[in-house]
């Protein structure tokens, strides 16, 4: 079977369930995985990164927008 076959069935099969005592024993199964997939570092350069680009802005020596301003902007090249 597949590693897409497989999927489909389970959803099919969670999807029918009523009994919730196995849908709690199956959400404690994959609850692990389910939150490592929410978790997310960034790297040592992208942190740089920010923290170069927050320095510029602080600084001033980088433009900065407000909310209109960019609307207004992406508003004005659809038309």
């Amino acid at each position: 079977m597949t590693t897409l076959k497989l999927k489909k069935n389970i959803h099919k099969a969670i999807d029918q369930i009523e009994d919730e005592s196995l849908l709690r024993a199956f959400y404690t199964i994959l609850e692990k995985q389910i939150d490592a997939s929410d978790e997310y570092e960034l790297t040592t350069a992208q942190k740089k990164e920010l923290d170069r680009r927050l320095a510029r802005h602080r600084s001033g020596k980088s433009k900065s927008y407000s909310w209109q301003e960019v609307k207004a902007s992406l508003l004005s090249r659809k038309k």
